[in-house]
């Protein structure tokens, strides 16, 4: 039943977080970037292969080579 919790939240953060970032981008009033940001956590946080995949990305590479802090939560 926890898991089924867990997944259903980290969905439900993954969805908010890519409508958020789509409405940001569109809307200058409301920055897309943290939005992005949640909804890449929570689809790391979702999909195990997801997370092997990004880590193996070029932007992972230019993330840890420009925003080591940023790249340490997200891609590591």
């Amino acid at each position: 039943m926890q898991l089924i919790f867990t997944k259903l939240l980290w969905s439900t953060l993954m969805v908010t977080g890519l409508v958020g970032s789509i409405v940001g981008f569109v809307l200058p009033i409301i920055p897309g970037v943290p939005f992005m940001v949640l909804m890449i956590y929570s689809l790391k946080k979702l999909s195990p292969a997801f997370h092997r995949w990004l880590s193996r990305t070029r932007l992972a590479e230019w993330l840890r080579k420009h925003q080591p802090t940023l790249a340490k939560w997200l891609v590591n």
